[in-house]
């Protein structure tokens, strides 16, 4: 059911190879069924990298850099309640987001990318399936063995804790933005609370960088004022 987790990443490729490999898989199968010769795994994947490229390209070229964002990666003298300040309210789409790995990777940092998710230690003598996922309309689908009820496994993914986390570090220098399922998908108390949003902490945050894995192995992050909204 979890992701795997990836550390040392040049931010904009990590996601680029990782976006073309996704739907070189994907193309591969359909030309299996619409292919009158077989097409090489190899040559789909070099053909969906180019497109991915191209696509990338394209977007950059129609949108500009956050200035806040920007700003967060090259101020090194912003202390943590001026960092807060900068993205207090601050709004971000998926262009934005693609800026952000775009420029941190060429001012030279490098990414970590962390999925945990913690569940109710009722269910750890249960065989949980490789995946799991509830439909709109309730009903469940699985992939793998299991021995869990549906009503089990709808409960195992309500009661579960889940952080995925993004750092971007150049040095001593970090920042975390992470993420709760729930917070996700707006079901957090408060008002931003309300809204997909991500949480942030940086190296000025008072948190050793220890202290941090540690809290995202245990899906026990500390309390982060700032509540960055996705807009979809």
């Amino acid at each position: 059911m979890a992701l795997h987790n990836d550390v040392d990443c040049r931010p904009l490729d990590y996601f680029r190879v990782g976006h073309a490999e996704t739907a070189a898989l994907t193309y591969a199968e359909y030309l299996k069924y619409k292919s009158p010769i077989p097409i090489p795994l190899d040559m789909v994947r070099r053909f969906m990298l180019a497109e991915t490229d191209k696509m990338i390209a394209e977007k950059l070229a129609e949108t500009s850099p956050n200035p806040k964002i920007h700003q967060l990666l090259t101020d090194d003298t912003l202390s943590y309640r001026q960092q807060n300040q900068l993205l207090k309210n601050l709004e971000i789409n998926a262009y934005d987001i693609l800026w952000l790995n775009k420029e941190a990777q060429e001012i030279g940092y490098l990414l970590d990318i962390y999925h945990e998710e913690k569940h109710p230690v009722k269910f750890d003598a249960k065989k949980h399936p490789y995946v799991i996922k509830e439909n709109e309309d309730g009903t469940v689908e699985t992939i793998g063995v299991t021995n869990m009820t549906e009503g089990e496994m709808k409960a195992l993914l309500q009661q579960r804790k889940v952080v995925q986390a993004r750092i971007y570090h150049k040095d001593a220098t970090w920042h975390c933005f992470y993420f709760t399922f729930k917070g996700l998908a707006g079901e957090e108390s408060g008002v931003m609370g309300s809204k997909p949003h991500y949480h942030y902490l940086s190296d000025k945050s008072g948190i050793a960088w220890d202290d941090l894995m540690e809290r995202i192995k245990a899906c026990d992050m500390p309390t982060s004022k700032v509540h960055i909204v996705v807009i979809r």
